[in-house]
């Protein structure tokens, strides 16, 4: 699991250290020039091709000084290695050893005075940008004095390794500058910051390597954010046993589809029958009933005309699914939603989607194990009738509403964020998708997936974040990693092949970090 934590407790962990003089700079140094040098020349030293240049952006505080010391250390291997500093002062010790190992410091405010393309030049020689303006401490807003600097590094599309954080990034909220530098890679130092899981910052960080510092025993017990990785759905995920049962195993009813929207019932339920539901019954009028059992005969029916639904006469359930495919005022979403709530007769696990978030009201209280799946659109419409505040960063909005509903919620978009109800409690942050999710009906597919899980007895904010990572590899596999449009039905088909992958290790991902993440 990768844990990520606020600026502030990343400060306090490193304080202890430096307290003693633990050389934290020259350890994060080394380890990004090695990095570096595996990205030059597989990490053999003194065999970089002699056209890789590779300039670092070096700002005025600790976070230059990483990026000054690394350069030093590239030139001592070989590697041509200079700096262009970008603010009136800059690391003093960084500097020295760069100079000493015969590296050029430029200056931005000289380069950008003098007549002609002097710093376009430099920026043009450079294969490789090392991104240390801002460490920790940044904030999401670029100086003016920056921003043709930034301007042209963008056009230009030169490779960029941020050093610890991608500069003009809240390491704690993920909000970025329209200007900050997408990374290939962050080489980040100590302990994962929080911002670089969460949207914004996930979107800049590229791949991400964990230098280890050795703050892990000063690092709080609790994290800010967590991301679920292949080893904790391997964990996690509910397997079947020689003695299960259809009933043990999990049933999900899923109330679902309309004549407007009568393909939403065939999606969420796909969903459920493919993650593994001992039993689906689909709660819907007779035409999307045949709908449903036309394309999965293993599917139970359960009829439903006028009105809403009585849950005790469906027969045994788990979990509840209400909304992919209702209109807002359908009466089986109200009467799930009752079933649903705290003080209703149960099942006390499910999931609230599309036209169920419709039907919710500032009254409606649940359970950490009820989850609510909104879009962003669904979640400020949600917040206003709650009197939240909608236009706030995704983090705080879904704190936000799991408080007021004491429900799960998870929020889909390219980066999905979970919050449990309880307000300390880690976010969950899972960045597993591809943009071509972006399309009808595979929210109703991840619905079905979540029903599943829940209805497998996982507690509502595990089952979220792992619906989350297998619905969006399903969607990558899919689209062949994202080159291909996709359909709906097409990710719940991927579904099982999608987890086999991860339950047997064999599924290619991110490189391993350095340290423990």
């Amino acid at each position: 699991m990768i844990r990520g934590f606020s600026a502030d407790q990343v400060r306090a962990a490193e304080a202890p250290l430096l307290d003693v003089g633990e050389p934290l700079m020259l350890r994060a140094a080394h380890s990004l020039a090695g990095h570096v040098r595996e990205q030059l020349c597989g990490g053999a030293i003194g065999n970089a091709p002699p056209t890789q240049r590779v300039l670092v952006l070096a700002g005025s505080g600790a976070n230059g000084g990483d990026g000054l010391h690394a350069a030093a250390i590239l030139r001592r291997d070989g590697i041509t290695a200079d700096a262009l500093l970008t603010a009136e002062t800059c690391h003093a010790e960084g500097a020295d050893a760069l100079r000493e190992a015969g590296g050029t410091l430029h200056c931005l405010a000289e380069l950008t005075a003098q007549p002609g393309h002097a710093l376009e030049g430099l920026l043009g020689s450079s294969d490789l940008v090392l991104d240390a303006i801002l460490g920790i401490g940044g904030r999401p807003e670029v100086p003016g004095h920056l921003r043709r600097l930034l301007e042209h590094l963008r056009r230009a599309g030169t490779p960029v390794i941020a050093v610890d954080l991608p500069s003009f990034l809240d390491a704690s909220t993920g909000e970025a500058a329209q200007l900050a530098l997408p990374a290939r890679t962050t080489v980040t130092f100590g302990a994962v910051k929080a911002g670089l899981l969460l949207p914004g910052g996930s979107d800049l960080a590229g791949d991400l390597h964990l230098v280890d510092l050795g703050l892990g025993p000063h690092l709080p017990s609790r994290a800010l954010v967590e991301r679920l990785e292949d080893e904790d759905v391997r964990r996690l995920w509910p397997r079947a046993g020689r003695d299960d049962s259809k009933y043990t195993r999990g049933v999900v009813a899923i109330a679902a589809g309309s004549t407007r929207y009568p393909g939403a019932a065939v999606l969420a339920c796909s969903g459920a029958a493919r993650a593994g539901a001992g039993m689906v019954r689909c709660l819907a009028p007779a035409p999307v009933l045949d709908l449903v059992l036309r394309a999965r005969p293993e599917v139970l029916g359960h009829p439903v005309e006028d009105g809403g639904v009585n849950l005790a006469d469906i027969g045994r359930t788990q979990a509840l699914v209400v909304g992919p495919g209702l209109p807002g005022d359908d009466a089986r979403a109200r009467s799930c939603i009752d079933a649903l709530r705290e003080d209703g007769p149960g099942p006390h696990r499910g999931v609230i989607d599309a036209g169920g978030l419709d039907a919710l009201d500032a009254p409606d209280a649940f359970g950490a194990d009820v989850v609510l799946t909104p879009h962003r659109g669904e979640a400020q419409r949600l917040a206003r009738r709650l009197d939240i505040d909608p236009e706030q960063a995704a983090a705080p909005l879904v704190r936000a509403l799991a408080e007021a509903t004491g429900a799960t919620v998870l929020m889909k978009g390219a980066v999905t964020v979970i919050s449990p109800p309880d307000p300390d409690a880690p976010l969950i942050a899972q960045d597993d998708a591809t943009g071509y999710l972006a399309t009808a009906g595979t929210g109703d597919v991840l619905a079905g997936i979540l029903g599943t899980l829940l209805a497998a007895g996982l507690p509502g904010p595990r089952a979220a974040a792992l619906a989350a990572v297998l619905h969006g590899r399903a969607g990558r596999a899919a689209s062949h990693d994202g080159l291909v449009p996709l359909v709906a039905l097409d990710v719940a088909e991927r579904v099982p092949e999608v987890l086999a992958t991860i339950l047997t290790g064999t599924e290619h991902h991110s490189e391993a970090s350095e340290g423990e993440r």
